[in-house]
């Protein structure tokens, strides 16, 4: 299984959400590798740094290009897991892990602003099972409840779950995630289910 996290806009939560399920998955068992298309490696730095301080990730983190990514994806087997980190606005690094994925996770804040890169990128994955992820969620927010409306208004597929804005996410980088997933293990169950 190949999954894709994407977003044209920086800053969003894209490497945090790659880097929390991959955890999630790696502990239930499965075998996950992270293909990190980043030019500035921010996947891979925080493999690195985690393994530095004595917490290694529970996968490995390799760093790729889009004109290699689909050799790595033809190596993944039917019960491993292959995430692919994705930088903002590279066109070719979107397109190469659009064409590679069984599913494309978008995260995104729920400013309207970050929403309008959704709808950018609507076109792109229509063709792949995908859902936007709403993170740095406020609870109780107006912003909140009309980026839900927004979404479910154009019909555009969503978690339930969301990532709500603590300032201890800010802090994991660099460090294997947990015990506290932030609700990552939620979104994890419902992207098992909507891959079924």
């Amino acid at each position: 299984m190949i999954i894709t996290t994407i977003n044209a806009k920086g800053g969003v939560g894209k490497t945090t959400t790659t880097m929390f399920l991959a955890t999630v998955f790696a502990q239930r068992g499965y075998a996950v590798t992270v293909a990190d298309l980043d030019r500035q490696g921010s996947a891979l730095d925080w493999a690195e740094r985690a393994e530095d301080g004595g917490d290694p990730l529970p996968f490995d983190v390799e760093l790729s290009i889009p004109k290699r990514v689909d050799r790595q994806a033809a190596l993944v087997a039917d019960d491993e897991i292959m995430f692919i980190d994705v930088p903002p606005g590279d066109e070719n690094a979107i397109e190469a892990a659009i064409a590679v994925s069984d599913f494309i996770i978008m995260p995104t804040r729920s400013a309207a602003a970050d929403l309008s890169r959704i709808w950018e990128l609507r076109d792109a994955v229509s063709a792949t099972p995908h859902a936007v992820l709403l993170t740095f969620a406020r609870k109780g927010t107006s912003a909140l409840e009309a980026a839900r409306q927004a979404l479910d208004a154009e019909e555009m597929p969503r978690f339930q779950a969301e990532i709500p804005l603590r300032e201890d996410m800010h802090l994991a980088f660099g460090y294997c995630p947990g015990p506290d997933m932030h609700g990552y293990d939620a979104v994890a169950d419902e992207l098992m289910e909507m891959m079924k």
